[in-house]
């Protein structure tokens, strides 16, 4: 049987500047592995920054596009009731005159069409944090400008909705709405406002004066609102230029 020895070879003692050596170089591993994971990580939260603001840019493309049809539809809507407003009220007896009452107050404002702000890429921001991302002051403020301007928004909103309720409690009052798809339906037919479809529930002076009332009112606030709108569209329009200058230019 063979016994094998292993040579002991003798250890020196280090010398400190050896241990300083080493701990200089673990040192910068270190800090080298710090800075490296620093960069990696700003240059994530650029990626994602950016990612947010282009998509904050395409939902503010979307709002545009649904702000010009909708100003549009409610321009339609308020020459409707300016219509409505031009019929003599005091000649409410007469059956052609209860006819294109009924006959503006339906086509052109029984629709209630309200603006619904793309909030996506927001509400994305606000449940991940990321408006910490956003490092730009600038772009920081703006954005709680462009939210804030969206609730101004809908503040307005509620004026509209509860005038526009208040008329068509109105309109009903006064007209029977189960008889629309007939009127309508003879009107097509016939190109004219049909004069054997009686309409009318009520012969009450004073409840046609409230829906004249109500109707101005409605109108009134839904200019008001329209005229919103149309400021909030050229501002979207300026802040979308804003945005693209500052990340994508």
């Amino acid at each position: 049987m063979e016994v094998h020895y292993h040579p002991d070879f003798p250890h020196g003692k280090k010398k400190l500047k050896e241990y300083l050596l080493e701990f200089l170089l673990i040192f910068l591993a270190v800090t080298l592995g710090f800075f490296a994971e620093t960069i990696r990580e700003n240059i994530s939260d650029r990626q994602r920054e950016k990612d947010y603001i282009g998509g904050l840019i395409n939902n503010i493309q979307n709002d545009t596009s649904d702000l010009n049809s909708l100003i549009s539809r409610n321009d339609l809507e308020l020459r409707g009731i300016d219509s409505l407003m031009k019929i003599s009220k005091e000649k409410f007896t007469n059956t052609s005159v209860q006819d294109s009452i009924f006959f503006y107050t339906v086509h052109y404002t029984l629709n209630l069409y309200l603006f619904q702000f793309n909030d996506l890429t927001l509400v994305q921001l606000r449940n991940a944090g990321g408006y910490s991302l956003i490092k730009t002051s600038k772009v920081a403020d703006s954005i709680a400008l462009y939210e804030s301007r969206n609730t101004a928004i809908k503040l307005q909103e509620k004026f509209v909705i509860d005038y526009y309720e208040q008329a068509t409690a109105s309109f009903r009052q006064i007209f029977d709405g189960t008889l629309t798809k007939n009127f309508f339906h003879s009107y097509e037919t016939k190109n004219k406002l049909p004069d054997d479809i009686h309409v009318l529930i009520s012969k009450e002076k004073e409840r046609m004066y409230s829906l004249y009332n109500n109707y101005w009112t409605f109108a009134i606030s839904l200019n008001g609102y329209n005229n919103m709108l149309r400021e909030h569209l050229e501002y979207l329009k300026e802040f979308m230029g804003f945005l693209r200058r500052n990340y994508f230019d």
